[in-house]
């Protein structure tokens, strides 16, 4: 795959690796090289997120000497949104020498489904709102691994909802974030058995949201999975 020099207003990769910012994870030593995420304002005042990483690498058959890992996360968003699976938008990515970095846009009115449903929980939401986002959520992710497309890390504080009002009717969007470890699997299956049961061990949902939940994802996922109860 080949990634364009510029952005699509033509900035290269040093004016975004000298852009300035609030580190939101600092800068850490991890796989041999350093990596972190500093937030920043555009110039139309979206928030965006630029991931820094120098001497981060990963390796693999195709790239025995090792590639830069943000280039694999690129990737993987262009792979998420050929499978129609919303991500935060790229903005820009790039690399040059050991350095990489990687622009995206934030997801705004969006809220990670832990900090919802919490949120849910105080405000005595109706079940009806909650099942709605747990059903958009179920369909995303049935249609992720029909892609074969693991995310390989679908904890509660990584998939995002939005609830918007639509003719006087509920609407959920559903997104995902952080999809540097994801990856793509033999089967549909082996992508569903990995990250459903990722679900219940790091969220929220309580037993009868759970159920509904893997009720909605068997229908969207064509096949009944009875590892998931």
């Amino acid at each position: 795959m080949t990634i364009p020099p510029f952005d699509s207003t033509g900035k290269n990769f040093a004016y975004w690796w000298n852009i300035q910012g609030e580190w939101v994870e600092e800068p850490n030593v991890r796989r041999g090289g350093e990596s972190g995420v500093l937030r920043t304002t555009d110039a139309n005042g979206h928030t965006l997120y630029i991931k820094h990483q120098e001497g981060h690498i990963y390796r693999s058959i195709c790239h025995p000497l090792g590639q830069a890992t943000i280039l694999r996360e690129y990737k993987a968003y262009c792979a998420f949104a050929k499978a129609q699976v919303k991500t935060p938008k790229v903005i820009y990515c790039g690399s040059l020498d050991k350095k990489a970095i990687l622009v995206t846009e934030s997801l705004d009115g969006f809220i990670d489904l832990d900090s919802w449903l919490t949120l849910c929980r105080q405000q005595n939401t109706s079940a009806e709102i909650i099942y709605k986002v747990l059903e958009a959520t179920a369909k995303m992710l049935a249609r992720m691994h029909h892609n074969r497309l693991q995310h390989n890390c679908t904890y509660a504080k990584h998939i995002f909802v939005k609830v918007s009002e639509q003719a006087n009717l509920p609407v959920a969007e559903v997104a995902l974030l952080d999809l540097e470890k994801s990856r793509r699997r033999l089967t549909t299956k082996a992508a569903a058995l990995h990250d459903i049961p990722q679900i219940k061990r790091h969220s929220l949902l309580n037993a009868e949201e759970w159920r509904y939940f893997v009720n909605c994802y068997e229908k969207a996922f064509g096949c009944s999975l009875p590892q998931l109860y």
